[in-house]
């Protein structure tokens, strides 16, 4: 997957966009990412709170078509809720047998989906917006709440890669995650090769163990755009909180 991002801190570098009436400034990041979706399947996380909202459709902007036939698949908590990119229906979005306008969904930053790319070629979606602070300006911190049970399909809110614990700051501060497992999806031209699976682990010196925690593996790396399950075995809602100009 071929991702680049480009924030701009308004708090560092402010950027004006001046009209004859007045000037405007922004007070938060914007930036972009281009997240590559091959031919077949693609991971895509939502990166940005856009303009004119997350919905999928605003997301994935299909108006001309060139999507059409493209599945996307959702995660509900227990499953995939999978609907179909279709720029003849109402709603831009049908559902898994593309027989019925659907209502499209709102993903917030820090959810992560699948698309399914039906089209003759790569398609390259490009993202575009403010990254979230909680407390709307910079700086600030960005919190992903991950369910208490079961599995997540979750990405950083901030869009930036690199490790999970290290960069990214999902952090098992005195051994609270431990036993929960991260499985990243591992695609490969557009097959779904399954998952590397890693197991939060403060005992081992990564951190992280292998599936069944036997040996010491590296740390995770969730690239831009890309995303991970997590399935919390703590109990407790997990606050994943990301700091950003502090």
């Amino acid at each position: 997957m071929r991702t680049k991002a480009l924030l701009i801190a308004a708090a560092a570098m402010a950027v004006g966009v001046v009209s004859s009436e007045a000037q405007v400034y922004s007070q938060n990041i914007v930036g972009y990412v281009n997240n590559v979706a091959g031919q077949n399947y693609s991971v895509q996380s939502v990166p940005f709170d856009q303009a004119g909202g997350n919905s999928l459709t605003n997301l994935i902007a299909n108006a001309g078509g060139a999507w059409d036939g493209s599945y996307v698949y959702v995660w509900s908590g227990t499953g995939f809720t999978v609907y179909t990119l279709d720029s003849s229906l109402s709603t831009g979005l049908g559902d898994a047998a593309d027989a019925t306008a659907v209502t499209p969904p709102v993903l917030n930053p820090g959810t992560c989906f699948f698309v399914n790319n039906q089209t003759p070629a790569a398609i390259t979606n490009t993202y575009v917006g403010t990254v979230h602070i909680d407390s709307g300006t910079y700086p600030g911190t960005s919190t992903n709440v991950l369910s208490a049970t079961g599995y997540s399909l979750v990405a950083p809110v901030i869009p930036v890669g690199g490790g999970l614990t290290s960069v990214l700051g999902l952090t098992n501060s005195a051994g609270a995650l431990d036993g929960s497992y991260v499985y990243v999806p591992h695609i490969v031209n557009g097959s779904f090769n399954g998952y590397t699976v890693s197991t939060f682990d403060s005992g081992l010196a990564t951190g992280f163990g292998d599936a069944a925690d036997a040996v010491a593996v590296p740390e995770p790396v969730i690239s831009v755009g890309g995303g991970f399950f997590f399935n919390n075995q703590s109990g407790s809602a997990v606050n994943w909180v990301q700091s950003i100009g502090q």
